[in-house]
């Protein structure tokens, strides 16, 4: 899967669960970023293909990293805010009739921070699920199964189920689909 659709299964996977109603939009934001995270480990494609051939699907794709990312990007969330700082960023060079921060819901008490243990919670959730995705989003034409393996370093065992092939605009257009459906 590429990017954008790790960000929208992130989405739609925090909405589908209602994480939308009990915590606020923030929540949306950080399942759509941190359902990326594991693809850091293909960053050496910019410079070292062999580098990325060896690593991509291994070094970030494992259990070990999702916790330790998930716990990062948690705490910092909780004591920092980053998501609605950057909300507030973005919303001044957008016209004063966009809102891009939409008022709270009734559901989360003003000023009642999310816990940290649920930032991580909703950390290692989507993190892992795009392990999943990966797992059935693989092969295609030409392109051998690419496996991952999510226990690494303590273990080797390399896991994959591909039932869509890597490409395919088939679940592209169906998140698009359910993306254009909640706007």
């Amino acid at each position: 899967m590429t990017s954008p659709e790790h960000t929208m299964v992130g989405i739609l996977g925090a909405m589908a669960l209602g994480l939308h109603t009990r915590f606020d939009w923030p929540v949306i934001a950080f399942a759509a970023v941190v359902s990326n995270v594991p693809d850091l480990d293909g960053l050496p494609l910019l410079y070292d293909m062999n580098l990325f051939e060896s690593g991509h699907r291994v070094w970030c794709h494992n259990l070990l990293v999702i916790v330790a990312t998930s716990a990062l990007l948690g705490w910092t969330q909780f004591r920092f805010s980053w998501i609605q700082k950057i909300a507030a960023q973005l919303a001044k060079y957008l016209p004063s009739d966009v809102n891009l921060i939409p008022p709270s819901r009734p559901a989360q008490p003003a000023n009642t921070p999310i816990p940290m243990t649920y930032w991580m919670l909703v950390g290692i959730g989507f993190q892992c699920l795009h392990l999943c995705c990966d797992m059935v989003v693989s092969g295609g034409r030409g392109l051998s199964d690419w496996q991952v393996k999510p226990f690494w370093p303590f273990l080797q065992t390399e896991y994959v189920y591909p039932l869509i092939p890597w490409g395919d605009i088939g679940p592209t257009v169906i998140m698009m689909a359910g993306i254009i459906g909640i706007a």
